[in-house]
């Protein structure tokens, strides 16, 4: 089992840059990471907020998966960016402003990105079906706090979730 916990928050704005991924391409994750730390996204993302964590998730570094429209589409641009400060200046990155939502937020302990996707399965396989909610039209979060990977190395899958409907209510 996998530690979880329920948040609300309000709306945010992210800034960062985003790709396309076209559906269950998983290392397409990794290689647009290692592509943001060679083409120097990480030290534009210091100048904009500091590398201090965002006020609604806590987070450093955020991963953005933007399937508000359609998450049962496994393709969708994925951000990688930080929550934008009010006085932020987000001047050449793509922004994008994460609706006020409710979201189940899961531990992911350990080397990532094994920990997220145990998290992620854990998420939908499992918690999801039986939780009584379903998923909301919001996109899913990786939240980063500082530091690097490791072997105890916690970040969290922030998934949007809302109660899920009755046959009545559908």
């Amino acid at each position: 089992m996998v530690n979880h916990r329920s948040v609300t928050r309000p709306a945010f704005k992210v800034a960062g840059k985003k790709t396309w991924i076209g559906g269950q391409e998983n290392e397409a994750f990794g290689l647009f990471w290692e592509q943001c730390r060679q083409d120097g996204l990480f030290d534009a993302l210091t100048q904009v907020a500091g590398m201090q964590p965002g006020a609604q998730t806590g987070g450093v570094t955020l991963g953005v998966s933007l399937v508000a429209d359609d998450p049962a589409n496994r393709a969708f641009y994925y951000l990688i960016g930080v929550e934008l400060p009010e006085d932020g200046d987000a001047s050449g990155l793509d922004l994008y402003e994460v609706p006020a939502t409710q979201w189940e937020v899961f531990e992911c302990r350990g080397p990532v990105p094994q920990s997220i996707v145990e998290a992620e399965m854990y998420a939908f396989m499992e918690w999801l079906p039986a939780s009584g909610m379903q998923h909301a039209a919001a996109p899913e979060m990786e939240v980063y706090p500082d530091g690097e990977s490791s072997d105890n190395y916690v970040c969290e899958f922030w998934l949007p979730v809302r109660k899920a409907l009755t046959r009545q209510e559908a």
